[in-house]
């Protein structure tokens, strides 16, 4: 689940997600920098539950309020996650589920993620929060880092190492089956719910994946 939000301040919202991590969802958030201390944001809570958050280097507002899930549904509107817009506002919310538009979005949303993050914002969001902050980079893995042979891997290590779902986790075997083994890491995106962004985070924690 890939969230964009300028306003989060919602826990009838912020309780799912945090759920969702605890099933081995992956769940990114990156939010406006007001959501840093401001009294009522969701943002330290999630955090705290494990969810990876980013804060905006904009100066002025990030105000993007998206949701992309499974790479299948978007959600997109005037809507953003708090009590008001829920219970008094009126807004507009688009479910959506055509490819191309939501490629539009991902694309979006892995340049914010990857381009436009502060990392002292970040940081500071995550010691309001207390909790440990370790950036990911894409720096090259050193021998010490684990790696993962996509064609051997048990159902427990994806889980455990890659820290995904069992079902994420069980259509990675399926399709391995159906392959006949994995050719290249970028096999993987033959799977809906996985981008080149999970693939890219993952190299950066130092996973190398090997097929031989």
């Amino acid at each position: 689940i890939n969230i964009a939000m300028y306003i989060f301040t919602d826990r009838e919202i912020a309780l799912p997600l945090a759920k969702a991590r605890e099933r081995g969802v992956k769940v990114r958030l990156y939010l406006d920098k007001d959501q840093v201390d401001y009294k009522y944001s969701q943002s330290r809570f999630l955090v705290q539950k494990g969810i990876k958050a980013r804060i905006s280097t904009n100066n002025y507002i990030m105000h993007h309020k998206f949701a992309i899930i499974d790479n299948r549904i978007l959600l997109t509107g005037s809507y953003n996650w708090t009590f008001s817009a829920n219970h008094r506002n009126d807004e507009n919310l688009m479910v959506i589920d055509d490819p191309e538009i939501i490629e539009i979005f991902q694309n979006q949303f892995v340049n914010l993620w990857s381009n436009k993050y502060s990392l002292e914002r970040t940081r500071q969001l995550y010691e309001i929060a207390e909790v440990d902050f370790l950036p990911t980079s894409p720096t090259p893995a050193k021998p010490e880092d684990k790696i993962i042979n996509i064609n051997l891997t048990s159902l427990e290590e994806l889980t455990n190492i890659l820290q995904i779902s069992e079902p994420l986790a069980l259509k990675i075997l399926n399709l391995r089956v159906e392959l006949g083994g994995f050719k290249e890491p970028k096999d993987l995106l033959q799977i809906p719910e996985l981008t080149n962004l999970d693939l890219r985070e993952w190299v950066g924690e130092g996973i190398i994946f090997s097929n031989s």
